[in-house]
């Protein structure tokens, strides 16, 4: 019975991993970092929506790659591109406050944080 639970909960395990829904905490995480969880890479920013708007787009640009969607409103924005390997990308800023943006940034439909982790650098390259 307890070898049948053990399989079961390793199986359960691999299934959760391999989905991308496994919680992973970055560098820093918790203490004002990213966080990656289920596919997003997420970060508060210092700074107001619009001002994280356009270091996305120039991040975006730096990148090399196209700018597909940019929608944007005093609360949120939404921009979306894709990586010459037809990997998505979309990146979501969020009013948190007047001087705080909630950042989001999801690469592919599993997500990649290797490649989220890229843009964020790029985004404070801008900020």
């Amino acid at each position: 019975m307890k070898h049948t639970l053990v399989i079961l909960l390793l199986g359960l395990f691999l299934v959760v991993q391999a989905s991308g829904c496994l919680l992973l905490v970055g560098a820093g995480g918790g203490a004002g970092g990213a966080v990656y969880v289920m596919g997003k890479l997420k970060e508060e920013i210092n700074a107001p929506v619009a001002k994280v708007h356009e270091a996305a787009r120039a991040a975006i640009k730096d990148l090399g790659i196209p700018l597909i969607q940019d929608k944007e409103d005093t609360l949120t924005t939404h921009l979306e591109s894709e990586f010459s390997d037809g990997k998505r990308v979309w990146i979501d800023v969020e009013k948190t406050s007047d001087t705080v943006s909630t950042l989001t940034i999801r690469v592919g439909l599993l997500g990649d944080e290797v490649k989220s982790r890229e843009i964020l650098a790029k985004v404070k390259q801008h900020l």
